[in-house]
Formats: structure tokens, C-alpha cells, sequence
């Protein structure tokens, strides 16, 4: 059985996502997941999405995908175990002492590795299912073959994001620091949470600086063309049959940080052309892609508005911060 994951950054999106098609949703905890408030759910709207997605025989997944402090993991556990006791299936985790944690003391839930665990071969992926993985994300740069490869090599659940970057590369989404390097800037919720403006890691929003424009330059010489650190991905759909086939189980539509419409309008395509597939040898896929790239220039949009509000807020961070600096020095 394949498994269609589809973001809700709002609750509004978790329940069109559904009523568009998914099997899941994904929902991010304020403080708790690797967004900005503004794409994350409160408790209230939790529990809510998870009845609305009960109701309809269908499942929520609980991004809680921080890298929590040792103050924090008490909180940390007694957070999930109330989403559990709710009825959430699943959670996303990146911490992997959280995550063995979990397995032990939760054994029922099924965990998602997030993203920002850097996964990059077959021996990381046995690593993380011996710690009790149920799933296993992959980072968007590896082939098929590859995929294949990890799934002979490991009894895990397989799951892939609907994008990647056009020439592979080899920056690892989840291990990137560059963000904190802007933002010095934290606080303390009425629970004792810390929050992290500009570290993602920390429930902060990952402020995109990778997709700005960068001048090079080395103690030799400085490169006149300003260069972007990091490809945007795209979204795909012709390789989807290859993937199924090569053992890939839960498919994860981006997009928590977009519109509602958008986002439900990708679930409702790759729901479609998931179907397709498993119900026939040689699916037509051309319909689909025509109808994709008119997502495609949607999602194109919406992202460089996106990265364009997170790189003037990097710059505004980074501004207060040399400022902060100079009074210091005085």
C-alpha cells in the first residue's frame, strides 16, 4: 500500500488536504517543528484535525521535529504522548536519542525520520531503523537505483518527497546551520520552551539564505558572478512509477509554507496519478504532466515570494544583530 502524505500548515489545509485525496497529513507543533509559527498548528487545531481525520478513517502525523534540549525532553515526550492518546498514528522526528526514546516508551507510534536527519546511504537508513523508524525519509538528491538498493538492504518503510533538485547536489537539507548565523535572537515560552528566531532546528524558520545571491570569493581571487548556494527543487511526476516499484511506501507532498489551494490542488493531482498507477502496467502520465505544470509555475510563484520575506527577515536579523554588537563595543 502506498501512503499519500500532504502538508497542513494551517488547519485549514490539513482538512482540505484530506478532503482532497490523502491518506495523512502532516502537521507541524508550534516551537516544536522545523517552521514559523505562522505554518504550524496550536493544540486546539491539532486535536481537531486528528478527529476530523479519524472520522474519515485517514491519519495525522505530528512534525515534532526539533533537536530538543535535555531541559526539554521531558516536555518533549509528554507532548507526543498526548498527541498519541488523541489518536496520531505517527510522528517525524530528527533528534535520534528522541526518537529511540519514543519507540521505547511508545512503542505503538510509528515514526517518520524528518528530513533533518541527513540521511546519505543504505547504512544511515539500518542505523535509524534500529533505533525504531518506521519510515524513513529520503533526502531529495538519490536516484532510483539508489532506492532500490536502500529498500534490499533494509526492512523499513521508504518515504520520498514530490520534489528534487534538477542536478542532484549535495547540500543536506537538516544539517545547514547557515540561518543561526543571522539571528542571535530567543525566548522562552510560559512552558520554558526556548525559541530560536533564524535556527530551524530549534523551532525556528529556516530563513533561506542558500537562495539568495552570493559573491565568491577566496583569499585569491573573488568570482564576479553572484551565485546561489542551492538549487530550488521542482516537482516531478514522470519518475513515479520507477519509485513505487523500486519499494517506495509513503509519498510526502511539499508545501506547509504554501497556499491552501495550491497544496490541495498537488494532492489532488497525485492522487490521481498514483492511482493510475497501481491500477494498470503502462500508465498515461501525459495528462498529468500537463496539468502539473501549470502547479509548477504556482509553486514557483508562491516560493519566490516565500524565500523573498525569509531573506529580507535574515537581513533584518542580521542588521539588529551588528547593531546589538556596536552598542556592546561602546
Amino acid at each position: 500500500m502506498v501512503m499519500i502524505m500532504a502538508p497542513g500548515g494551517t488547519k485549514e489545509m490539513a482538512l482540505g488536504v484530506l478532503d482532497a485525496g490523502a491518506d495523512a497529513t502532516y502537521v507541524g507543533v508550534q516551537g516544536w517543528s522545523r517552521r514559523g509559527n505562522q505554518d504550524e498548528l496550536s493544540d486546539d487545531d491539532i486535536r481537531y484535525v486528528i478527529d476530523y481525520a479519524l472520522a474519515r478513517d485517514k491519519d495525522v502525523r505530528i512534525v515534532v521535529n526539533t533537536q530538543p534540549s535535555s531541559i526539554e525532553i521531558p516536555m518533549f515526550l509528554e507532548r507526543v504522548k498526548m498527541y498519541h492518546e488523541w489518536g496520531a498514528k505517527g510522528f517525524m522526528i530528527s533528534d535520534i536519542g528522541c526518537m529511540k526514546l519514543v519507540n521505547e516508551q511508545i512503542p505503538t507510534a510509528q515514526i517518520h525520520t524528518s528530513v533533518g536527519c541527513g540521511i546519505t546511504n543504505y547504512a544511515d537508513v539500518h542505523f535509524l531503523s534500529e533505533l525504531g523508524a518506521s519510515y524513513v525519509v529520503l533526502p531529495y538528491r538519490l536516484s532510483v537505483e539508489e532506492i532500490r538498493q536502500i529498500k534490499q538492504e533494509n526492512n523499513v518503510g521508504i518515504e520520498v518527497f514530490l520534489f528534487k533538485t534538477p542536478a542532484g547536489g549535495k547540500i543536506c537539507p537538516g544539517k545547514c546551520m547557515m540561518s543561526s548565523y543571522f539571528s542571535f535572537e530567543r525566548w522562552l515560552d510560559e512552558q520554558g520552551k526556548d525559541h530560536f528566531f533564524g535556527s530551524a532546528s530549534r523551532g525556528g524558520d529556516c530563513l533561506r539564505v542558500c537562495q539568495t545571491m552570493w559573491d565568491l570569493e577566496t583569499a585569491e581571487q573573488q568570482i564576479e558572478q553572484e551565485i546561489t548556494i542551492k538549487e530550488n527543487p521542482s516537482l516531478w511526476l514522470n519518475e513515479l512509477p520507477a519509485y513505487l516499484h523500486a519499494g517506495v511506501e509513503c509519498l510526502k507532498v511539499p508545501g506547509r509554507d504554501r497556499s491552501t489551494g495550491l497544496v490541495m490542488d498537488l494532492t489532488s493531482c497525485y492522487r490521481r496519478a498514483v492511482d493510475d498507477i497501481l491500477s494498470c502496467d503502462k500508465p498515461d502520465l501525459s495528462s498529468y504532466e500537463i496539468e502539473l505544470q501549470a502547479l509548477r509555475v504556482r509553486w514557483q510563484l508562491e516560493r519566490g515570494k516565500r524565500d523573498d520575506r525569509l531573506i529580507d527577515s535574515a537581513l533584518a536579523a542580521s542588521s539588529r544583530s551588528l547593531i546589538s554588537t556596536d552598542r556592546l563595543s561602546v
